[in-house]
């Protein structure tokens, strides 16, 4: 990662760039196999883009691991060059271009056999023999040294799709982004918009669906020719505007005119994301007010439509489905259930057995589930998060509904690596959280059929050492969590490599007592050290600097008003501030770990430490900034609407002896003086990697700028509550 050249220099890197290798604590189980610059990579004489990208790939991996330059050779009779395949990785991308049969239907299957003096990967497809190119790279990095076990043994992914959005910029995927997310398993990105031609990163459209977000151009058929050349499709996650009811009268025009010119113009897209807040109608469901919730009457308190599994949303989907597959019959239309998870179940399941059957259905992992802490408090999963491995019982209830009905399955999984636990790091170091979901998505395949898995959503993805975890929880026949944890810790870490599996067990500790309230993901959780220590300012007094065409500028998707009711649900609040205060505790052992573990010479554990130092500061204050808001009610709120053993408890949390105004002020000063040092502290952790402090649907969300607004607008508060004390 480029050090100390700015933000947005992550954009400078090449995420697979090779540094040579040296042996690893693995290398001693890969010496069965050995490659040598007397080899040779030869494959069948093609055309294709993609087969050109794996293999070259590979020539370069070697090259830049090793040293070793091996020949690309195309040959125009593979049956002669296996018969003699000494000395030759053969990459051969049609299983009937030999006599190996793979048994699994996903086009990124692959058999390999890998003997002492040959390698042969048979694919699939052209993807499945890429995905067996990156495999082999995948061993050699864990290992380091230019050798592979010796296996004969086929591959294939468990999910297909795996659909990521750009962690690089929103909606903007370069050629390196594209080949990384090739290489970490992934199948598809995703892509939103709502007009023919557009995505939703640019400038600000006044006709866009939501009010504030961007427009920009987007040449899709641009876009799939270059994802195809990675091995990846294109789905788009639909903001267009719905606003005549299905079998009304111009509604086949009017939805040609929508749907139909986008498939019409690029029929080669995989498919379409339909989630309820962004594929609203005028439904006639009387459980809702039955208008788009952008023109929702003010008086109405039904939901609106999207927000409702409205009864006649099958109607909807099988307009524009029939729209759409006039020009791709196989389009993939993915109708997403997020919205109404609080919906009464019967509501939600009739919806699901009144859908057409050739759809996929795709329902949150994790949301909407209810948990009880070790006191016995409970709490409910908001939104993202990995603090719940899942499935919850909506998931679970859906999911049997699909199958009864023969519909196609996915999930909203999050294991894109990051989730709304943490909106500004580039992904949270919690492997062995990670695979507590892994283990339930390979379940929910077995019992309901989940096939696929949209692994994040606008936050999008960034890659880490998650990433091959991940790819290698997601495949048949493949090594065992736990041993290839170890494997990426000893590849990392060395010697170290049990420091670095403690610390990363502290880390998942902690992200598992997180509790992923609305007031949090919506608040410090979302923006990190950038999120302020108010007094009585309003939002309208605000003015967070952002940049124009980001796609949630300022305040667009956090609240900087700190929603917590310290009364009268003291309970809440102290709840949270003891999780949080664990997971911050859980991080600073864990980073302390780390710190110790590290050799200083090396950049990817200096990375890894980093990001773990970073979210340790986000956790940071959010403490800070419960333990400000309770100080600052404990002040504000009148005598009258302060019962005393509540009182009293919230000032146990504090460890102060009183509520005298001039203690509580005391106590705020230094809170802020904390918080003001956190700052500092995480913009020189920035200023290191310029991954950190930014989530590609709001950009920067934290550098020195927004460090520089966070301190002055503290040093703003502090004043403002100085001016309060010595008014009394």
């Amino acid at each position: 990662m480029s050090k100390n050249i700015g933000d947005y220099s992550f954009r400078n890197c090449d995420f697979l760039a090779t540094e040579r290798l040296q042996p690893t604590l693995n290398a001693t189980a890969n010496s069965s196999c050995e490659i040598s610059d007397n080899w040779e990579i030869v494959l069948p004489v093609t055309r294709s883009r993609l087969a050109k990208f794996y293999s070259h790939d590979l020539f370069s991996f070697l090259v830049d691991a090793f040293g070793i330059c091996l020949r690309v050779r195309f040959s125009e009779n593979i049956a002669d060059e296996l018969q003699d395949p000494k000395r030759k990785i053969l990459l051969l991308p049609n299983e009937d271009n030999t006599n190996i049969s793979i048994s699994s239907n996903q086009s990124g299957a692959f058999y390999i056999v890998a003997e002492r003096d040959s390698i042969i990967i048979v694919g699939k497809t052209e993807r499945g023999c890429a995905q067996g190119v990156y495999h082999l790279e995948d061993e050699m990095r864990l290992c380091g040294t230019a050798s592979v076990p010796t296996e004969n043994t086929e591959h294939a992914p468990l999910f297909s799709p795996r659909m990521t959005h750009s962690g690089f910029e929103l909606d903007t995927f370069s050629d390196e982004f594209l080949s990384a997310a090739a290489h970490a398993g992934m199948d598809s990105i995703m892509v939103f918009t709502g007009h023919p031609d557009m995505n939703t990163h640019g400038f600000e459209d006044p006709d866009a669906l939501w009010g504030g977000t961007g427009r920009g151009y987007c040449d899709f058929n641009h876009l799939v020719w270059r994802a195809e050349g990675y091995g990846l499709d294109v789905y788009l996650y639909s903001h267009v505007k719905c606003d005549v009811y299905p079998d009304d009268e111009g509604a086949e025009a009017y939805y040609e005119a929508a749907f139909g010119t986008f498939f019409k113009k690029c029929p080669a897209i995989k498919g379409i994301i339909f989630v309820g807040e962004c594929f609203e109608f005028p439904s006639k469901d009387p459980n809702t007010c039955g208008i788009r919730c952008q023109l929702r009457p003010a008086g109405d308190k039904r939901p609106s439509p999207g927000f409702y599994p409205s009864s006649d949303y099958p109607k909807m989907i099988e307009r524009v489905k029939k729209t759409i597959r006039a020009y791709n019959p196989t389009a993939d239309i993915v109708f997403w259930t997020y919205n109404w998870g609080w919906a009464p179940k019967d509501a939600r399941l009739s919806l699901i057995r009144s859908l057409p059957r050739d759809i996929s259905l795709l329902v949150t992992f994790e949301m909407w589930e209810y948990l009880k802490d070790s006191r016995g408090e409970t709490y409910r999963i908001a939104d993202y998060s990995i603090s719940f491995p899942g499935p919850s019982q909506v998931f679970v209830d859906e999911a049997e509904a699909a199958k009864e009905c023969g519909i196609r399955l996915y999930a909203m999984s999050n294991t894109g690596g990051r989730t709304w636990d943490m909106g500004s790091a580039p992904y949270l170091p919690v492997p062995q959280q990670w695979k507590k979901r892994y283990d339930q998505l390979r379940l929910s395949r077995e019992k309901y059929g989940l096939c696929g898995l949209m692994e994040n959503h606008h936050y999008g993805w960034m890659p880490s050492f998650i990433d091959l975890f991940a790819k290698n929880a997601f495949s048949t026949n493949s090594t065992a969590d736990g041993e290839l944890l170890e494997k990426i810790a000893k590849r990392d870490w060395g010697d170290s490599y049990e420091s670095a599996l403690d610390a990363w067990q502290e880390f998942s500790n902690g992200m598992a007592q997180v509790v992923a309230a609305d007031v949090d993901q919506y608040g410090p959780y979302r923006c990190g050290p950038a999120y302020p220590l108010l007094f009585t300012q309003t939002q309208k007094e605000l003015t967070f600097p952002s940049v124009p065409w980001a796609n949630h500028p300022g305040f667009g998707i956090w609240r900087p008003i700190y929603a917590g009711k310290v009364f009268p649900n003291a309970d809440d609040t102290l709840m949270r501030l003891r999780h949080v205060s664990d997971v911050y505790f859980c991080f600073e052992r864990g980073v302390e770990i780390l710190k110790s573990a590290a050799d200083e010479k090396s950049g990817s554990q200096a990375e890894q430490i980093g990001v773990a130092d970073y979210i340790r500061c986000c956790y940071k204050t959010a403490m800070h900034v419960m333990q400000w808001h309770i100080a600052k009610h404990l002040l504000l709120t009148p005598e009258s609407d302060k019962p005393q053993d509540t009182v009293n408890k919230l000032l146990s949390a504090l460890s102060l002896p009183s509520c005298d105004k001039r203690t509580l002020a005391n106590y705020m000063h230094a809170v802020a003086d904390r918080e003001t040092d956190n700052v500092i502290y995480a913009l020189n952790l920035q200023g290191q990697d310029s991954r950190l402090g930014f989530e590609a649907s709001m950009e920067y969300v934290f550098n020195s700028e927004i460090a520089e607004w966070k301190n002055s607008t503290t040093a703003w508060s502090l004043e403002l509550l100085d001016e309060e004390i010595d008014k009394q």
